[in-house]
């Protein structure tokens, strides 16, 4: 199965308690799955890592040189 990459800018905040992602464990860089429709995208996000999310854009593949 191919997979893709998208960069995620999570919701963490949560009254006066407003920790960074990194300190929560959730990662800045997910492995999606390519069968995956991109409307399925967010849905994916916030169910498997249990937040939400303001957004997410696909990570350039630039290839190794």
């Amino acid at each position: 199965m191919k997979h893709r990459l998208v960069e995620v800018k999570w919701d963490t905040t949560d009254g006066d308690w407003n920790p960074l992602p990194g300190e929560l464990g959730l990662p800045e860089i997910v492995t999606v799955p390519d069968n995956l429709d991109e409307d399925d995208i967010s849905d994916y996000l916030s169910d498997r890592w249990g937040y939400c999310h303001f957004g997410w854009n696909f990570v350039e593949d630039r290839g190794v040189k």
